[in-house]
């Protein structure tokens, strides 16, 4: 039984549709969710004084607005959610996070990072639950 769940979020409608499932699964094993933003700096780059650490910004502005949607979709359905954004390379950060928090399952709910990913980032197989919505699997 699971009584921590990860998941990665990038906000996508994908992603949405995979949450609904992730949400299930933990209400049906009482888990909390600890769902997870990274804004992806591989892409931009570190920000340093520029316009690049401006769309950082943005972006993890609109990673916690995410974040604080999942919190209260989770209090209207039952689910503990806790919302958690970070930087960096996105199956990296997931994986540490998986680690750190001591999670039991990772959801991946994001279209760039696949199970094989968290896998040779050092997420054991047994602990990602790919859930697929009808449409995607």
């Amino acid at each position: 039984m699971a009584r921590q769940i990860l998941i990665p979020t990038d906000g996508t409608e994908r992603a949405a549709e995979r949450i609904e499932g992730a949400f299930d699964l933990a209400r049906e094993q009482d888990a909390t969710v600890h769902a997870l933003y990274v804004v992806d700096t591989q892409r931009y780059g570190e920000p340093a004084l520029s316009s690049t650490e401006v769309l950082i910004d943005c972006f993890e502005d609109d990673g916690r607005d995410h974040l604080r949607s999942l919190v209260e979709a989770g209090e209207r359905q039952g689910v503990t959610v806790e919302g958690h954004c970070r930087h960096g390379n996105p199956a990296a950060e997931i994986a540490d996070a998986a680690e750190t928090l001591a999670v039991d399952l990772v959801v991946p709910c994001l279209s760039d990072v696949t199970p094989s990913q968290l896998r040779r980032q050092g997420v054991e197989s047994d602990r990602i639950v790919d859930i697929r919505s009808p449409m995607t699997a």
